[in-house]
C-alpha cells in the first residue's frame, strides 16, 4: 500500500507544469474572434494560472463574458460532476491539462462536442483515440511552430517539454510549404507497399506514391496538399511497426501527396 501511495504522488508531482503567461498570450491572441461574448472555462487551473490571468483581463476589456476555472469549484477534478456540469455550459475549454490524464481529458472534450485550445506532449499524437481524429481533420495543431518545445514552470525552474497546442478552433494559419531536399534515398519497407524517409524535410516534391515518414511530419500537414493514410500498426502487412531489412523503425505515418507541388516557396 505504502509503495502504490508513492507511486501515485510521484505520477502527480509529474504533472506539475504551469504555463508561462507568455505562452498563453501568444497563442490565445490568434482566436480573439471566437472568444468574443463567450464563456471560457479553464478546468485544470486555480486563480494564479497564467491561463486564469490572461482571461481576466479580457473579461476586465469587456471582450469575453466570463472565465470559470476549477479553483472556483474548490479545485474540483476536471472529471468530478461539478466540473463536468460547468464544461457543458462553457462555450470553449481552454487548459494545460494533466499530461497522464491526456486522453481522458480529450475524450471528455469531444464526448460534449466542446469548442477547445489545450496543451499536450507531442506524443498523444499518436495515442488510439487522438490519431484517428487528426486523420478525420476533426483535430489539428495550434499557431506555434513545434521546435524548441515549450518551457514550463515547475518546482524545480523552467522545464522544456516536447508538447504542442490542440484544438478544434479555426485559427486560419496555413502550416508552411516543407523545406525540400533532392536526391534523397527512399528504401522499401519489407512489410509495406511504402518508401521511408527518415526526415520530413526529405519529402521529395514530385513524389505521389505513398511515404512512411516520423511524427513531426504533422507540423507541416496540410489536408489540402497530403492525404493522411495512417499510422505504421494499420497500414503494415503484419500489423506490426515497420521494418527495412529487418530492422525496426521508430513510429511512422503513411501520407500521400494530393496536389501538384513543383512550384515550392
Amino acid at each position: 500500500m505504502a509503495i502504490a501511495k508513492l507511486l501515485r504522488a510521484k505520477k502527480a508531482k509529474n504533472d506539475e507544469f504551469y504555463t508561462q503567461y507568455k505562452d498563453v498570450k501568444s497563442e490565445c491572441d490568434h482566436y480573439m474572434s471566437h472568444f468574443f461574448n463567450k464563456i471560457i472555462y479553464c478546468n485544470c487551473d486555480t486563480a494564479d494560472s497564467a491561463f486564469v490571468r490572461y482571461f481576466s483581463e479580457l473579461k476586465a476589456q469587456g471582450l469575453i463574458r466570463d472565465i470559470w476555472f476549477s479553483g472556483g469549484l474548490g479545485g474540483a477534478d476536471f472529471r468530478s460532476p461539478e466540473s463536468i456540469e460547468r464544461l457543458k455550459q462553457a462555450d470553449l475549454i481552454i487548459t494545460n491539462p494533466p499530461f497522464s490524464l491526456f486522453r481522458e481529458f480529450i475524450e471528455l472534450l469531444f464526448t460534449n462536442n466542446k469548442q477547445f485550445l489545450i496543451l499536450g506532449n507531442r506524443s498523444a499524437i499518436v495515442y488510439k483515440y487522438i490519431f484517428p481524429k487528426i486523420k478525420a481533420n476533426e483535430l489539428w495543431f495550434g499557431v506555434r511552430r513545434w521546435s524548441g518545445g515549450i518551457d514550463f514552470i515547475t518546482e524545480n525552474g523552467l522545464r522544456g517539454v516536447p508538447a504542442i497546442w490542440f484544438t478544434n478552433i479555426k485559427h486560419g494559419f496555413v502550416p508552411p510549404n516543407l523545406p525540400f531536399k533532392k536526391s534523397v534515398f527512399m528504401p522499401q519497407y519489407d512489410n509495406a507497399n511504402a518508401v521511408n524517409i527518415d526526415k520530413s524535410a526529405y519529402f521529395p516534391p514530385d513524389y505521389t506514391g505513398i511515404v512512411g515518414v516520423p511524427i513531426t511530419f504533422l507540423e507541416w500537414y496540410n489536408p489540402e496538399k497530403f492525404e493522411l493514410l495512417g499510422r505504421d500498426k494499420e497500414f503494415t502487412t503484419d500489423g506490426d511497426i515497420c521494418r527495412i531489412n529487418g530492422k525496426p523503425v521508430y513510429i511512422r505515418l503513411f501520407v500521400r501527396r494530393i496536389k501538384d507541388l513543383h512550384k515550392c516557396e
